[in-house]
């Protein structure tokens, strides 16, 4: 009896270390472990938007010239839709055309019948350009041109003749655009001329050209309230480790970030961030090409297009690259808040970024009116005979907006006004409203 009661005993706990194998390989087979995660670690530092090469890389004025008459515009449609065209066509070999031409020769290039000509604020790399349009050979000649002007005059129903002009280098690069309907084309952008204002040519003596308007207009201005960015999220983004970055005021209006490598500085009364990373920085000059896919692809790392800003200066020798805001087509200026972004580059990374950190792009007008704006020619023609601006010196006359804070703190103001390019500083000129004839000089 004992002897069975044993075997028994036997058999059970047999059984219960099967059952127990089981459950314990069934465990491991089905165990997750829990993995813990810091929710703090994981930060958004999308801010705006991104942007691509051809939405900074944009010019502001497009000249149309037919038979005896100059037709310009710096809105966005007509330019958009040339450009866009453009993009269809399979632009050949790039060659030089003329070396060390004149500006007289320019000045002739631009106004020959049957060609658009279009202005950049600064020399674009051919090889940016490169990146926007579809070139079939990509061995780009090291030139900067500031004026790209398309040529309808050839023969050939197929084709265009694109010319790449740089003044500062005095040259002329010439290529043709096949997959091109010129019939086509020639008619739809004479279609975008008859909307286009007539534009007078002022010639200079062995200056460049002004391409003025011949006519009033009338722009709309704007009120604002401006949105400011989070300031986390440009320390967020700018910050290796934003939470070891210490905080302190500086005063009422500017707050300082910073860490054992950079700083950055908030001024809430200018609307300015300015952001500092020491360690960085680099005294040798900067590559051109490199400087416009940098800085284009650090502010995309951040989303931080906060609104219509493109390509407007660049410094090699300090590494300097400017982005200028835009407003319906037309530069913004200020006196009351930083309109432009600026980076400087060190080594392998931004060495300082100074830079708004408000947008109108998600703002509603408050208000809108109509302002007459006198003619481009009749500044001109004022700035030569009631003041002492000597007119030799002006490289450009455009309207632009003068963005101005109003009463309140976050209320600003739109307005258009004539800005005249002398010295590579724009200088505002606003109308005096009470005679309508009378102007004056701010």
């Amino acid at each position: 009896m004992g002897l069975k009661y044993i075997e028994q005993v036997k058999s059970v706990v047999l059984l219960l270390l099967i059952l127990l194998s089981f459950t314990l390989t069934f465990s491991i087979w089905t165990y997750t472990p829990v993995i813990q995660t810091n929710e703090a670690a994981i930060v958004d530092i999308s801010i705006a938007e991104k942007k691509s090469l051809e939405e900074i890389i944009k010019p502001y004025r497009m000249i149309i010239s037919q038979e005896n008459v100059l037709k310009g515009s710096f809105a966005n449609r007509p330019i958009d839709f040339v450009i866009n065209k453009m993009k269809t066509w399979e632009i050949q070999t790039v060659e030089l055309a003329s070396n060390k031409v004149s500006t007289d020769q320019i000045n002739d290039f631009i106004k020959a019948p049957n060609r658009a000509s279009f202005f950049f604020t600064a020399d674009v790399p051919i090889e940016i350009l490169g990146n926007i349009l579809n070139f079939a050979d990509r061995n780009f000649p090291e030139v900067y041109v500031n004026r790209l002007i398309v040529d309808w005059n050839n023969e050939s129903p197929d084709s265009l003749t694109l010319y790449f002009v740089s003044t500062s280098q005095q040259k002329i690069y010439s290529a043709t655009a096949e997959n091109a309907d010129k019939l086509a084309f020639a008619e739809r952008i004479l279609e975008q001329a008859d909307t286009m204002q007539v534009y007078n040519e002022i010639v200079k003596d062995n200056k460049l050209s002004l391409y003025v308007s011949s006519v009033p207009e009338n722009i709309l201005s704007y009120n604002y309230s401006i949105k400011e960015v989070e300031t986390d999220k440009f320390k967020d983004a700018l910050f290796n480790n934003p939470s070891l970055v210490r905080s302190n005021p500086v005063s009422m209006s500017e707050q300082q970030f910073t860490d054992d490598s950079a700083l950055m500085n908030m001024n809430f009364t200018y609307k300015s961030l300015n952001y500092v990373h020491p360690a960085s920085e680099n005294e040798n000059p900067g590559n051109p090409v490199d400087l416009i896919q940098n800085s284009l692809n650090f502010v995309n790392e951040h989303n931080g297009w906060t609104d219509d800003y493109r390509y407007s200066r660049m410094n090699t020798a300090n590494r300097q690259i400017n982005y200028q805001l835009y407003f319906a087509g037309l530069p913004v200026f200020s006196k009351d808040t930083l309109t432009e972004i600026s980076q400087y580059w060190g080594i392998d990374r931004v060495y300082r970024y100074y830079r708004p950190f408000y947008t109108l792009d998600v703002a509603i007008p408050l208000g809108t009116r109509e302002v007459a704006m006198t003619s481009g020619q009749a500044i001109y023609d004022f700035l030569s005979t009631t003041t002492d601006v000597n007119t030799s010196s002006i490289d450009d006359i455009v309207i632009g907006y003068y963005l101005s804070r109003v009463d309140d703190q976050s209320l600003f103001n739109l307005e258009p006004s004539w800005y005249y390019l002398e010295s590579g500083s724009w200088v505002r000129v606003s109308p005096d409203l009470l005679g309508g004839a009378k102007f004056g000089l701010e």
